[in-house]
């Protein structure tokens, strides 16, 4: 199953009505690319490795081109794209136009949902993932214990919010 690192920390925003609690925060443990992706997918299917680096390759230029064409990009299993702009008001209908009022262009993600059994809603990019604690590197680990989940973890990694990668690969 797979495994989804979090750290603890504190907020120490004195301002933020959460001052002095403590939250969870993922911890990326490693940055892929579409290399990586290739060789993932390819052991997943009959596709070579070659094929899909130039589908994957061609993926991201066709995919702004159709969005900047005002369509949405549907990708099954893993959601929806298309294009969200920020504007400022005006008053009079006729005064407003995209170089006055659009303040920017933005990409909006909207991920794949499927019911459960249950009839809730699950995201599918998550759907079976387990959160658990990344372990610290400082605490000896017991290396004899197979059934450790967290033995020989990579502990390397920043947190998702200032984007630390210390393991970028292509």
């Amino acid at each position: 199953m797979a495994k989804l690192f979090y750290r603890k920390y504190q907020n120490n925003n004195p301002q933020n009505s959460g001052y002095g609690k403590w939250y969870g925060r993922v911890v990326i443990t490693e940055t892929v690319g579409i290399e990586y992706l290739a060789t993932k997918m390819q052991d997943n299917c009959t596709v070579k490795r070659a094929d899909i680096l130039a589908v994957l390759s061609e993926l991201g230029p066709t995919m702004s081109d159709l969005l900047k064409d005002s369509k949405r990009v549907r990708i099954p299993y893993l959601g929806c794209f298309k294009l969200g702009i920020k504007t400022t008001g005006e008053e009079d209908p006729e005064k407003f136009n995209a170089r006055s009022n659009v303040d920017n262009v933005h990409v909006i993600f909207q991920p794949e949902t499927k019911a459960t059994e249950a009839g809730k809603m699950v995201k599918v990019l998550v759907e079976g993932v387990s959160v658990m604690e990344l372990p610290n590197p400082d605490k000896k680990k017991d290396e004899d214990d197979p059934d450790d989940p967290d033995n020989g973890s990579n502990s390397d990694g920043g947190d998702d919010n200032n984007g630390g990668d210390n393991n970028d690969r292509p």
